[in-house]
């Protein structure tokens, strides 16, 4: 008498489930993408057809992050999982190199390792109407990831676009721009295009 197995595949980070299913399509993509390093079947799906790894809410939201961002879905996906439990963002490790490649370390333009966590945790969080996120919860994302931020206080205190207040973290509604423009860079692993180097050099003034 044979026996059929049953098959099932769950993603995990660190002891933290984000996904399951028990599509055997689903399963043999992952097990041969594993087996020769390439991904491809069902593992190239659109988001459509990933709709059932992830509740309704959460797909819901995910859209409409992606559309802020003016990404696809795929892209945010692969990025950052978000889910609408802690630790909320399940970071992709190579999209978190990509990043740090193409930003100074210091200066201007450059992105500390709280200030990323921070930026794309509290977009998602308005998403999925978390009121409260404080630096904790910035910190347990990079956790998730491994990766620490030893002076987090004081990165989050010099960006320009975040804001603390009675224990919370904020992003400044009149620097939404900049937190879009890095949380869309990491998605895309691409240098972040500010809004000032969107506008360009005003014009010359003319002499009256």
């Amino acid at each position: 008498m044979a026996i059929k197995a049953r098959l099932k595949l769950i993603l995990k980070a660190d002891d933290v489930t984000v996904a399951e299913s028990e599509d055997p399509e689903i399963w043999k993509a992952a097990f041969e993408a594993i087996q020769t390093g390439l991904a491809g079947g069902a593992l190239g799906r659109t988001d459509e057809e990933l709709s059932e790894w992830v509740p309704e809410e959460e797909r819901v939201a995910i859209r409409s992050f992606a559309a802020e961002l003016g990404i696809d879905v795929k892209d945010v996906l692969a990025s950052c999982h978000p889910r609408t439990m802690p630790p909320y963002l399940f970071l992709n490790r190579r999209h978190w190199e990509a990043f740090k490649r193409q930003t100074p370390e210091r200066g201007r333009n450059s992105v500390s390792n709280a200030v990323l966590a921070m930026t794309l945790l509290l977009l998602w969080a308005e998403k999925i109407n978390l009121d409260r996120v404080a630096l904790r919860d910035g910190m347990a994302v990079l956790r998730a990831i491994s990766a620490v931020d030893e002076h987090a206080s004081r990165a989050v205190d010099n960006c320009t676009w975040l804001q603390r207040s009675t224990g919370r973290v904020v992003i400044k509604p009149d620097e939404i721009s900049k937190a879009l423009a890095v949380a869309r860079a990491f998605c895309l692993q691409q240098p972040p295009v500010w809004p000032e180097e969107r506008r360009g050099p005003l014009p010359p003034v003319e002499p009256a």
